[in-house]
């Protein structure tokens, strides 16, 4: 009998026994070290040297003369159309500025920067239109610079424009405009400035046909059929275009410094 239990007993413990390996295993497999995992790439940085296809603009250097932005914000773009001529756009006109354009004694340093900058990344016949159109763009801003010094345009009042300021500001425009076709021609002034400026002459126009008489040879018969559908809403939406408008001519009298 004794046999008996001493047998049952030693079965039992072993059966536990067995259990409690069996569990400290599945523990231990779980718990184990896990594969190491592998180190995240390292992020890619933009290089100034790093490949580029025809006409592309790699991340600019970052602008180091205190003025005119930092041309590194303006990422990468083409520089060329489809027949390998330069692309004259806003883009163009964005980089141009970057480089061109600021404060102070560092305009020459600046010209050849830019200059240094376009014959890394164009060649023949782009770089030589290229070159040519950024001697051209400096001179603009130096002829600019020297008509904005004389215009004598009086702040628009927030309460209302009057004639003498929108008949102001459409002079310093045309002024503006005949300079820019002269020293840039038709098409670059077109590119670079066209819808900006004719935004702003339009606005400026419908503030003074407002306020032009009705047998007056500039009022027509749609715009006496405007007067009459809309009326009041008509005129304070001309104001507020005309007020924008206003308002953008002035800052950039103000804050525009092309470099010495």
């Amino acid at each position: 009998m004794a046999s008996l239990l001493d047998s049952k007993l030693g079965f039992g413990l072993s059966c536990l026994i067995g259990a409690a390996a069996g569990v400290m295993g599945v523990l231990y497999l779980r718990g184990g070290d896990a594969p190491a995992a592998a180190p995240p790439a390292p992020a890619k940085t933009a290089s100034w040297d790093g490949p580029v296809g025809p006409g592309a603009l790699a991340s600019l250097p970052a602008d180091r003369s205190g003025g005119g932005g930092t041309a590194a914000a303006l990422g990468e773009q083409p520089l060329l159309d489809a027949g390998g001529r330069l692309l004259v756009d806003p883009a163009l006109h964005r980089l141009f500025d970057a480089y061109l354009k600021g404060s102070g004694t560092a305009g020459a340093a600046r010209e050849q920067e830019l200059r240094a900058y376009l014959k890394r990344r164009l060649g023949p016949p782009a770089l030589a239109q290229a070159e040519d159109l950024a001697g051209n763009y400096l001179r603009y801003l130096q002829a600019e610079a020297a008509l904005r010094a004389n215009a004598r345009l009086a702040p628009p009042d927030p309460a209302g424009l009057s004639t003498a300021q929108v008949e102001q500001m459409l002079a310093w425009q045309q002024q503006r405009g005949a300079l820019r076709e002269r020293m840039l021609g038709t098409a670059v002034t077109q590119a670079w400035f066209g819808l900006e400026d004719a935004d702003c002459r339009t606005a400026l126009a419908d503030w003074r046909i407002m306020r032009a008489p009705p047998e007056s040879e500039e009022v027509t018969s749609n715009e006496l059929r405007d007067r009459r559908l809309h009326g009041a809403v008509l005129e304070q939406r001309r104001n507020e275009r005309a007020q924008s408008c206003a308002a953008q001519l002035m800052d950039r009298l103000a804050a525009d410094r092309p470099a010495a």
